[in-house]
């Protein structure tokens, strides 16, 4: 307690007595900012009508009759003005804080209403202006100028992204697939089923020819890998740029998001078809006159006549030399493959997404016919952006105040 209003004082029947001299004077219950004694109207004089006025006079009369040397510290005009000055006090010592709090939630208003926009004025301007935003947004992000917020909080650089896509897929399962552990054993049954009934003197091309072609068709499985990897990534991509954009307006997100969807489904396929193709004919046209194959069969041939091959029967010699050629030309096809299948998705899928994006969506989405739903603001947008206002102009006069 810091401070103490005594209305317990008769002001007709009371007198200076020694009790009530000690409580005014503080001396019975001592505290920090003292007692301030007052005299209340009595129910009486209440009904009888007395003036506010006259009972204040009375009150003073009182005092200065009964505690003369303390009465310019009781009263209840004394207790006034003693309450405005502990007002004024604390609010002096509270107004630093007070100020840096009305500042900073001036700020932190000010930051939701920037971000949640101003009012749509012109729905077809703003449309152009979003629509060219997140195509904006999108080239930047896969030319690395620009990195976004995954849904995890990750972020990442869509260029960056789709390298690791590729150095994962591709890169990482086509050096790891190598020859089966049978290899040999197929080798072998492979020459027996060209020879016929005799054998052979010397091994039929058709025997490297189908066993490299079986081994070239084990590759599909990681290039469509690669290419299912790298139209997640762009399909998300795509995702967070469009929530971000056009976050306050749920249909055309929606809208932007199914043409996306479809234009990189349109996409993928131009890949598959092309990398298909491309994979039908190394398996169909195995090409033994390859320079590097060329080249480097030379030295095969010559391994094969050292004299630790020289004790084996030339069967498996010639099992031998087979399985060194089909490693030397699986790693020819799978090289040509890391080379093709990224330059074939940046081509085919990335970069003609990226040309056809932008007059796809103005071509599918800038209908006047259209503009009054794919427009319209989220509910729970408005909302915020007019309680914002509201606490920033409240804001506004405390701090003009």
């Amino acid at each position: 307690v810091k401070i103490i209003i005594s209305s317990g004082i008769n002001a007709e029947y009371g007198e200076r007595t020694t009790e009530n001299r000690l409580v005014l004077e503080g001396k019975s219950i001592p505290v920090k900012l003292g007692i301030i004694g007052v005299i209340n109207r009595s129910q009486v004089k209440i009904e009888e009508g007395q003036p506010i006025t006259q009972c204040l006079e009375e009150e003073e009369l009182f005092f200065k009759s009964n505690y003369n040397y303390i009465s310019g510290e009781m009263g209840t005009p004394y207790l006034t003005k003693r309450l405005c000055q502990i007002l004024l006090e604390h609010v002096k010592e509270c107004l630093p804080e007070l100020i840096i709090r009305i500042t900073e939630q001036k700020v932190i208003q000010q930051n939701i209403l920037d971000s949640l926009g101003t009012k749509v004025d012109d729905p077809f301007e703003m449309l152009i202006q979003l629509l060219y935003k997140f195509c904006q947004i999108f080239d930047k992000n896969i030319d690395g100028k620009e990195s976004i917020k995954l849904c995890n909080g990750k972020e990442i650089s869509g260029g960056r992204h789709l390298f690791q896509q590729f150095e994962n897929t591709i890169g990482s399962d086509l050096e790891h697939l190598v020859l089966p552990e049978d290899i040999e054993q197929q080798i072998e049954d492979e020459i027996m089923s060209s020879s016929g009934a005799k054998p052979a003197l010397f091994t039929p091309n058709v025997t490297f020819e189908n066993l490299a072609s079986n081994q070239v068709k084990i590759y599909v499985q990681p290039v469509k890998k690669a290419i299912k990897k790298c139209c997640e990534t762009i399909t998300e991509i795509t995702m967070v740029v469009s929530k971000n954009i056009f976050r306050r307006f749920p249909n055309l997100k929606r809208e932007a998001h199914h043409i996306c969807l479809s234009l990189i489904m349109s996409k993928t396929q131009a890949v598959e078809q092309f990398l298909d193709n491309y994979l039908k004919c190394e398996i169909s046209y195995i090409n033994t006159n390859h320079k590097l194959f060329t080249k480097d069969r030379k030295k095969i041939e010559e391994e094969n006549l050292d004299e630790d091959s020289q004790n084996l029967p030339f069967e498996k010699k010639n099992v031998k030399r087979i399985r060194a050629l089909l490693e030397l030309y699986s790693d020819i096809i799978k090289n040509q493959l890391m080379d093709v299948v990224p330059k074939t998705v940046m081509s085919f899928m990335v970069y003609s997404f990226k040309e056809d994006l932008h007059k796809e969506l103005i071509k599918r989405l800038a209908d006047k016919q259209k503009i009054g739903d794919l427009m319209k603001e989220d509910v729970f947008i408005e909302e915020k952006r007019e309680k914002a206002t509201r606490m920033l102009e409240a804001l506004e006069k405390a701090d003009a105040v």
